[in-house]
């Protein structure tokens, strides 16, 4: 069986209130599709404070060491696009993990309408 770690990339800041319940409902369809995602800003940002910058720092090193593990990248956009999300993305990017999104409740291979499995 090869890797079905999924990152979910969403955004965080902002409305959190309604960033946590979208980040919830991208993990539960990865989830439902047969990914293990790794969601690290709903339990983060448990532990340490985004509106502290050491502590959102050190918070992005750890998503971002996370991420360099996982074999693909679910880009949660209906809200934009964050700052953090950039960086996310361009490491994914460098790292050669494949991109999806979601739509529906089922997740695609960006770019395409094809269905993404895990490997």
């Amino acid at each position: 069986m090869g890797n079905n770690l999924l990152y979910v990339c969403s955004p965080y800041r902002g409305e959190i209130r309604r960033n946590k319940e979208y980040a919830r409902e991208l993990t539960r369809a990865a989830i439902n599709s047969g990914f293990a995602p790794v969601t690290v800003h709903l339990y983060l940002t448990e532990v340490l404070d985004d509106n502290k910058p050491q502590e959102r720092s050190r918070g992005m090193a750890a998503g971002q060491d996370i991420l360099k593990r996982c074999a693909y990248i679910l880009l949660g956009e209906k809200y934009g696009i964050s700052e953090g999300m950039k960086e996310e993305i361009t490491l994914a990017a460098l790292k050669g993990l494949t991109m999806l999104y979601e739509k529906d409740g089922k997740l695609y291979h960006a770019g395409t309408e094809k269905e993404a499995i895990p490997n």
